[in-house]
């Protein structure tokens, strides 16, 4: 989802997408990453970071300055999209795809389901990509021994604490950290507590975009829920209405209508949560900590205010969602382009091997981050497999790192351990499912989870399961 990076928590830049104007060029064939003497080559770079993110439009500057002295025959023009399987369809279906492009770890095997994207085996095995990146991430990306995407980043869903809250609750021990749930039902309480000291809900729970299935998932496995299976003849099959998934809505249920600590809206999404929490509205929410740095930017929250810890865990288990981007590249994009690509990858950084200039890449980035006093924090779910880069790069984070890392340590003890990967059928599709359930529970004291769920899981079979295997 949104943060939905190897992984750069707290930190990465906005993401890119690279929309391709196409134009005619000879085939390189060069091997190496020096200048291309060839035809020029156009490549319209988006999301190019939004005007409001300084620190970001500052290291894209850099990086443009750096292109064009490097591979002059390569052009690149500035464009702001954002990803959406629909939008992106349909932009296929018309020839105007991006010819690189950023997506969630769920898309993947849509998007190679309906041919939209190009086979990459042969600039990812030229630029290293192929042993340089983890095999469990890249496989997201892989069909038939093909690989359609280069892992951007990887992060495991933390839970924000609201630190100005949490004081005013009486919810810090001595030394100022955060007394804070590890169970689900210690967080129910916790929940109480601040709202009986401060008047403010304790927890925020989306309910739609997709957001509040995604968010859904941990608290599920957390109960012992599996949202999809495979049965013995292999075809994936709905697990929505499981009797573990029902005692996990029941307690999205309780959170409103029992304890009366979440946020009272129908309607709430991705954006209200940083809203929510920046302002001082609410207590914990789930998070991708990259997304930190929304609190900053958007609403100027003091970066110590803010913690993160682990998911709590429930009588089936202790889960965290692992989610995170690849670049894809559009099937109609040529060979020269896909090249041009992979060369601005190398700019931005995105390299399996440290090199001098993913080193001053990432100087550009965490120096301009902590100029405008936008959080820096250590790495966690690294893509990466060289161990040299890893350590060259956690070297670069641990010299930038601006936050109270008391407040993030525990978030990153152990969170190897506790990450679970999204599901690969049609999971935002079944996020949204999932999105009418917690609404409902939300808005109707009357409502069933049990009932809800039953529906919802013939639903997602008809509609999206069936036939799809």
């Amino acid at each position: 989802m949104k943060s939905k990076f190897a992984y750069r928590i707290f930190s990465f830049t906005a993401a890119i997408v690279l929309c391709t104007t196409v134009v005619s060029c000879s085939k390189s064939s060069q091997n190496d990453n020096s200048s291309m003497t060839e035809q020029p080559v156009k490549i319209s770079v988006g999301i190019w970071p939004q005007e409001t993110d300084k620190s970001a439009t500052s290291v894209w500057e850099k990086y443009e300055e750096i292109m064009k002295k490097k591979y002059p025959n390569i052009t690149l023009v500035p464009e702001r999209l954002s990803y959406s399987f629909d939008t992106f369809i349909t932009m296929a279906a018309s020839g105007t795809l991006p010819t690189i492009f950023q997506t969630y770890f769920t898309e993947p095997k849509r998007l190679i389901a309906n041919n939209v994207v190009a086979d990459i085996t042969d600039y990812a095995e030229k630029y290293g990509f192929i042993e340089g990146q983890r095999e469990d991430i890249l496989s997201i990306a892989t069909e038939n021994g093909r690989l359609y995407g280069i892992a951007r980043d990887a992060y495991a869903l933390a839970l924000f604490i609201n630190m100005n809250l949490f004081k005013k609750a009486g919810l810090v021990d001595k030394d100022g950290l955060p007394v804070y749930p590890k169970t689900f039902d210690q967080l129910a309480e916790i929940a109480k507590t601040i709202k009986e000291k401060t008047g403010k809900p304790g927890f925020f729970l989306p309910n739609r975009d997709g957001v509040g299935g995604w968010h859904f998932c941990n608290i599920a496995w957390a109960f012992g829920a599996e949202l999809q299976y495979q049965d013995s003849d292999g075809r994936w099959r709905s697990g929505i209405g499981s009797p573990e998934a029902v005692k996990a809505l029941q307690y999205v249920y309780d959170l409103k209508w029992k304890y009366g600590v979440v946020v009272d809206n129908s309607s709430l999404g991705w954006g209200d949560w940083i809203m929510n929490f920046a302002t001082d509205e609410v207590g914990m929410v789930f998070a991708a900590p990259d997304a930190m740095r929304n609190l900053v930017i958007n609403y100027s929250m003091d970066k110590n205010a803010i913690a993160a810890v682990p998911v709590p865990a429930g009588p089936g288990g202790h889960y965290a969602l692992m989610g995170g981007t690849f670049y894809m590249f559009a099937a109609n994009a040529t060979e020269e382009q896909l090249d041009a690509g992979f060369k601005l990858l190398e700019i931005i950084g995105m390299t399996p091997k440290a090199t001098d200039q993913m080193i001053e890449s990432i100087k550009y980035e965490l120096e301009a981050q902590v100029n405008q006093n936008i959080p820096v924090g250590p790495r966690t779910i690294n893509v990466w497999t060289d161990q040299n880069r890893i350590k060259v790069e956690q070297e670069l984070y641990d010299k930038y790192t601006n936050v109270n890392m008391r407040l993030f340590r525990d978030y990153y003890d152990g969170q190897e351990s506790r990450i679970r990967k999204e599901y690969p059928m049609y999971c935002q599709g079944m996020y949204r499912t999932l999105d009418n359930c917690i609404r409902s529970v939300l808005t109707d004291k009357n409502s069933s989870p049990e009932q809800l769920l039953t529906k919802a899981s013939q639903e997602f079979e008809n509609f999206y399961l069936s036939g799809n295997n």
